[in-house]
């Protein structure tokens, strides 16, 4: 009965671990759909001037397909890490799609700036003197973008030592065990796991005597 309990209690524990992970793997799954769906925007936004501007808008649609594919990947495949993987395959996804998401931002970034590149060049091909006035309102815009970033990035920003993580870890002097790993030991396979020392030690020898014990005369 203990027993049980105590296998209900550790997988209790678990779930409740790998519930927190989850919802970090969620957000990180949010974040690149969101960012997948606005890159998409902007690729199609480039493929329309194709004809025209070869060099920003090729470069513009590399780059945002490259945030799609990228974002796409990691969403689908941390979602089924996490979901079909052994123990510990949570913590994994999580990992792996923090490690991308510097990749992510950045070349959709670049294609968001190579967007604007492409825009400055219409205004000096279609609107002649007016393209001065145009341009600078674009550069406005982007400088002004760039600046609310940083911003708000500072506004915003959790110190590292601050950082809180959906990993749950018990602490035991130098010693540390993360819930999400504990596995269930203490039902009747762990009983007989710890009655087998016993028996071996009770079980008679080849010469069918029974084992001396302490204080037992020969």
């Amino acid at each position: 009965m203990l027993a049980a309990d105590k296998d209900r209690l550790v997988a209790a524990l678990k779930q409740n671990a790998l519930a927190l992970r989850q919802k970090e793997l969620d957000y990180y799954v949010e974040r690149y759909s969101n960012i997948a769906t606005q890159a998409s925007i902007v690729a199609g936004f480039a493929f329309d001037s194709l004809t025209v501007y070869y060099g920003s808008a090729s470069l513009t649609m590399a780059l945002a397909l490259y945030t799609v594919c990228v974002a796409s990947f990691a969403t689908v495949y941390g979602h089924r890490l996490a979901l079909q993987g052994p123990t510990g395959s949570v913590e994994r996804a999580v990992a792996v799609m923090m490690k991308q998401r510097h990749s992510i931002f950045v070349t959709y970034g670049l294609s968001l700036l190579s967007l604007v590149v492409a825009a400055i060049t219409m205004s000096w091909i279609k609107m002649g003197v007016a393209a001065t006035f145009v341009s600078g309102i674009f550069l406005a815009l982007l400088l002004g973008l760039v600046r609310k970033h940083q911003q708000m990035k500072a506004l915003f920003r959790i110190p590292q030592e601050h950082m809180v993580q959906g990993d749950v870890r018990l602490f035991a002097g130098a010693e540390h065990v993360d819930v999400s790993r504990l596995e269930a030991g203490f039902g009747e396979a762990a009983e007989s796991d710890a009655r087998l020392p016993l028996l071996r030690q009770a079980a008679p020898d080849a010469t069918g005597t029974q084992p001396l014990r302490s204080g037992t005369p020969p």
